[in-house]
């Protein structure tokens, strides 16, 4: 009985011990959710929903390309509530391990938007047609759409208006061009 009653002090014993442990562990500093994996201007860019405050080294981490290269993850708290993070365009259109402040999450990152790039046709100085350079944007042009280009020749701002090639004399191409033709 005696041995018996030994054995389940030690038992009891080692139990408290462990739940002991378990109670004296480290807890996290917040709580990190995934929102979005988007594909910016400078690359790949995260949004977690967060609880807590980051240090600058729990901001830091990894995002590792399923079966590839490892690249750098460098996340910034915008609030009390959002953590932004960047990473190398390389991980456009493939799965992602990402790792910062002791989480880890899954994503897919989208492929690069397409760049849909027209010439931009303005008069010079003799009134001829003449293409003053490229423009690009995310998405298709539309007959009508105006931007802003810059005529050294003219050494001015005006409006270019993106226009079909059989509008105007002269033209060559669906472009943009100075609106009066």
């Amino acid at each position: 009985m005696k041995k018996c009653l030994v054995t389940i002090l030690v038992l009891l014993s080692m139990l408290l011990v462990q739940v002991g442990l378990v109670a004296a562990a480290p807890s996290t500093d917040g709580t990190a959710i995934l929102v979005s994996a988007e594909y910016g201007p400078s690359g790949a860019v995260f949004i977690f929903s967060v609880t807590g405050e980051f240090s600058k080294s729990q901001l830091n981490g990894t995002a590792q390309v399923e079966g590839g290269d490892d690249y750098g993850l460098h996340c910034s708290q915008v609030d009390d509530s959002t953590v932004r993070c960047l990473t190398s365009e390389k991980v456009a259109g493939k799965n992602v391990v990402l790792s910062w402040g002791g989480f880890v999450f899954w994503a897919y990152v989208p492929e690069a938007p397409s760049l849909y790039c027209y010439n931009v046709y303005d008069y010079d100085l003799a009134s001829v047609w003449q293409s003053y350079g490229t423009y690009c944007q995310d998405t298709p042009a539309q007959y009508g759409d105006e931007i802003p280009w810059y005529n050294p020749d003219w050494d001015d701002y005006y409006d270019a208006v993106f226009m079909s090639e059989h509008v105007c004399a002269g033209i060559v191409e669906d472009a943009y061009y100075y609106p009066f033709c």
